[in-house]
């Protein structure tokens, strides 16, 4: 998959292509049926299958209050895009003088750039000014200008819309177990571990920290079973998530222990997967307590994994 950040750079170098529009902020299962819905379009029209994107969150310009943390990093979701098919990602970036572009600019934008056989977009798509312009809008232009628009119907999941808004409600409760089929994945942080006060290691449980990415959303305070990938390979793992509030710290942290596992991982990356919530976060009365616990949960997630 190719990946461009500038419009300038892809201008004029495909056409018959079929686009898919949106945020894509998590790529969740209704993101991912968009995509491949293009894919599947480009293969009609023998052209190139598009995802035109932000690199950053549109309300990070319209109204930084209500930006909200991402759920994936700009990498995995460039992975999890070329997974799905696509041939071209385009990932810029939402500024001002795209938040000012009519409705009517961005359609001139869109077809001068990549000159579309074919552009899906959700139900819910908005574009141009104030987000003035619908899919109806996209769909009659598409007819006096040579491209088919799709508008899949949204996918929803128990009677409810998949939505980046639904799971990064989830994900802040802890409750990464339901949010997962909505993203079609278990929810990740990836990190380069870190080193941490080598508490856990002194109680006979070391960990791996690592520290989310600037922005990401990081799963509610608990212990959580997880997987733990690193270098081609995957253990088992129990993560905890907080500020170790047994001895008074302040600033939470991802610490994940590996099951089964012995070794340095300082200084390496690591992804780590979040399956299912075991507990909530709890002050112990000392170390020993504590240590008690972490047996419980190591057992507990075992079990888990059965």
């Amino acid at each position: 998959m190719e990946v461009f950040t500038r419009l300038s750079d892809i201008r004029g170098r495909f056409v018959n292509s079929a686009v898919a529009l949106g945020t894509f902020d998590g790529v969740h299962v209704g993101h991912q049926h968009i995509i491949r819905t293009a894919a599947a379009c480009a293969r009609k029209t023998c052209g190139a299958s598009i995802v035109f994107t932000f690199s950053n969150h549109p309300l990070s310009v319209i109204d930084p209050d209500r930006s909200p943390p991402l759920l994936i990093t700009a990498a995995y979701r460039e992975e999890l895009i070329a997974a799905l098919g696509a041939d071209v990602l385009l990932s810029v970036a939402f500024d001002r003088a795209l938040l000012e572009l009519s409705p009517g600019a961005f359609i001139d934008l869109l077809v001068d750039s990549l000159r579309p056989a074919c552009v899906v977009v959700g139900p819910n798509y908005s574009f141009g000014h104030r987000g003035a312009g619908t899919p109806e809008m996209l769909t009659l232009a598409g007819r006096e200008r040579g491209f088919e628009v799709i508008v899949p119907q949204a996918v929803t999941m128990g009677g409810t819309i998949v939505s980046s808004t639904l799971i990064r409600q989830l994900i802040l409760a802890g409750d990464v177990a339901a949010a997962a089929p909505l993203l079609g994945r278990p929810f990740r942080v990836s990190g380069t571990v870190i080193n941490g006060e080598g508490r856990g290691r002194t109680l006979g449980f070391p960990t791996a920290n690592i520290t989310a990415a600037a922005g990401q959303i990081v799963p509610g305070d608990g212990v959580y079973a997880t997987y733990v990938h690193f270098d081609g390979t995957s253990f088992h793992g129990v993560a905890n998530i907080g500020s170790n509030p047994t001895f008074r710290g302040k600033a939470r942290h991802i610490e994940a222990h590996l099951l089964g596992f012995s070794g340095n991982l300082y200084n390496r990356k690591i992804a780590v997967d979040f399956l299912a919530k075991l507990r909530d976060e709890r002050t112990f009365a000392g170390a020993e307590e504590l240590k008690s616990q972490i047996a419980v949960d190591i057992a507990n997630a075992k079990q888990y994994f059965k």
